[in-house]
């Protein structure tokens, strides 16, 4: 029986059930970061919340599939405005790690004038801070520190800045879906072996290095994105093979067997949930609230790590020897807190900058007064110039 059907129709403009998904990924990384902050080891049970580690890599897969669902067609036109892309990049993601940083700027200091310690006081270091507002901390300049799940923005940047080249190089007339497929995957596992062998940890460990992380999983997903615009699961097994590749991927985690075969079957998991959307099939992953969910996954990506040191600390200083026993109780509310206030940053933060930041006329206004004029000088309105794909 065959596993794949030709697509008879392309994906539409937004693929929600993958919205939904970037919600799940989140709250594995920070289901992840929340049992570290319990008393009990769950490790001997499972390894599942230890491998959250691997939602960033889902990420890191989703970001190729979903920035060439974008921008193909303009790459392929030659159409595509590499300054307005990474413009809007930035404007996506640089506000949020600015404020981030600021509130781990504010509680370093606060904990310093209440002679609060710190487990890793280097990890605040003065030294830090450039790598750290210019997002080369995944590039072999710093490492985790300030706000330190940030090593993975530094790592999509990276991807960003290659992105078009990457992608063109995907576009060659000579490459079909499944040639592409192959070299993602020989590729993957090339890159799998190499890290193993020269840093001596494996691929989906690294952060102060995490270009070498994201590269091959970016170009699978930039080649699983093409092999989905050429097919869909078959129709009749799609649900099927998906609850198996879920099953598969929950086995390897709860083992913590193979990283590498579970970066694969999170890939996937992207191409399988965009052909259930196509198929009309899992309608539950357009449920409104998990797409919202999925829309702030970034916020609470990215504060989630601050607001659980900031309150477990407070709660280890106020229990004391107790913590142990009220943890399990009083832990929760912090996952709450940390939902409530990527909605309030999502709403007051990300989406006002992405707004502002992103507009090409900002752009164009930049290029004139870099030339001593002002797009308004030339009697241009705001907002004049042609816009491009958020």
């Amino acid at each position: 029986m065959a596993l794949l059907q030709p697509a008879k129709v392309r994906h539409g403009r937004t693929i929600d059930g993958l919205t939904s998904l970037r919600f799940l990924a989140a709250f594995w990384v920070l289901a992840l970061h929340y049992t570290d902050q319990m008393p009990h080891d769950l490790q001997e049970r499972t390894s599942f919340f230890q491998q959250g580690q691997l939602g960033v890599d889902f990420f890191f897969v989703l970001s190729g599939f979903i920035l060439t669902h974008v921008y193909v067609r303009e790459l392929a036109a030659r159409r595509f405005r590499y300054g307005l892309f990474l413009q809007r990049r930035l404007a996506r993601i640089y506000p949020l790690h600015v404020g981030s940083f600021l509130l781990v700027v504010g509680y370093v200091l606060a904990g310093r004038l209440a002679g609060v310690t710190f487990r890793a006081p280097d990890a605040y270091a003065a030294s830090e801070i450039p790598p750290n507002l210019l997002l080369l901390h995944a590039w072999g300049w710093g490492r985790m520190s300030w706000n330190y799940v940030s090593w993975s923005i530094s790592a999509e940047w990276f991807a960003y800045l290659l992105f078009p080249a990457l992608t063109w190089l995907s576009l060659r007339p000579a490459l079909g879906p499944w040639s592409r497929l192959a070299a993602a995957l020989a590729l993957m596992v090339a890159m799998y072996v190499a890290v193993e062998q020269v840093i001596g940890v494996p691929l989906t460990h690294l952060t102060s290095l995490a270009i070498f992380r994201i590269l091959p999983e970016f170009v699978l997903g930039i080649a699983l994105y093409h092999l989905s615009a050429r097919y869909d699961l078959a129709a009749r097994t799609a649900l099927l093979s998906t609850l198996v590749g879920v099953s598969a991927l929950l086995t390897v985690a709860h083992l913590g067997a193979s990283d590498l075969g579970a970066v694969l079957l999170l890939g996937f998991l992207v191409f399988a949930t965009a052909s259930l959307e196509r198929l009309g099939k899992a309608t539950w992953l357009r449920d409104r609230r998990l797409i919202y969910l999925g829309e702030i996954s970034y916020a609470i990506y990215m504060l989630h790590a601050i607001l659980f040191i900031v309150y477990f600390k407070i709660l280890r200083i106020t229990l004391g020897d107790a913590y142990e026993h009220w943890a399990g109780w009083l832990g929760p509310p912090a996952i709450l807190l940390t939902i409530g206030a990527a909605a309030l940053a999502h709403h007051v933060v990300e989406l006002p900058c992405r707004r502002f930041f992103g507009r090409p006329d900002l752009l164009a206004l930049g290029r004139g007064l870099g030339r001593g004029e002002s797009a308004l000088g030339r009697g241009e309105a705001p907002g004049s110039s042609s816009g491009g794909r958020r």
